[in-house]
Order: structure tokens, then C-alpha cells, then sequence
């Protein structure tokens, strides 16, 4: 039995018009609150764009600043610690050497 070529092109112009007019009538929304978080930020005191760059600037310049002073405590603890683990180790060959000449 042959199938007529107009039953594919008509299922889906079917199937095309009932998702459009689906489409088209949307579901009621409930807006959410409005959050305080936005729009609680202040703008620069001068308006500036130059001048809003240059403070980002300067912050993260004493950010930066700020990192690398701990990253140098933190190197000079190390190298402490790694100091009396050396005079640890000499003072335990040192007892080792005594006590392996009496």
C-alpha cells in the first residue's frame, strides 16, 4: 500500500502549530523581592572614571603589597624552622660522634 506524501508534511505542521500556540501563552510569574544587596553600592564621590580606575588601581597595588609581606614572613619562618632542624641534626651527630669514641 503506497503512502500519500502530503500525511508526513501534515503531522508535522500538526505537531509545529499545537507547540507554537503553546508557546504563546506564557504561564503566569511571580516576581521575586527585590534584594537589598542590589543596588546598595554607593559610586565613586567624583564621578570620575579616571578617578574610580586609579583608586582599583591603588588597592590592588596594597593588596599586592600586602600579600608579598606575608609571603616573606612565611619564607623567613621556614627558614628558621629549617635552621633549627639543622642544628638538630648536628647536635645528634655531634652526641653520636661522642659517644661512638668512648
Amino acid at each position: 500500500m503506497a503512502l500519500s506524501s502530503s500525511s508526513p508534511r501534515r503531522h508535522l505542521l500538526r505537531c509545529f502549530h499545537a507547540t507554537a500556540r503553546a508557546l504563546a501563552t506564557p504561564e503566569p510569574h511571580e516576581f521575586s523581592q527585590p534584594s537589598e544587596y542590589l543596588g546598595s553600592w554607593e559610586p565613586a564621590a567624583t564621578g570620575d572614571p579616571r578617578g574610580a580606575w586609579a583608586q582599583g588601581l591603588r588597592a590592588r597595588r596594597a593588596a599586592g603589597a600586602e600579600g608579598m609581606k606575608e609571603r616573606t614572613e612565611k619564607l623567613e619562618s621556614w627558614r628558621e624552622k629549617e635552621k633549627l632542624k639543622a642544628d638538630k641534626r648536628a647536635e645528634d651527630r655531634e652526641l653520636l660522634r661522642r659517644k661512638s669514641s668512648y
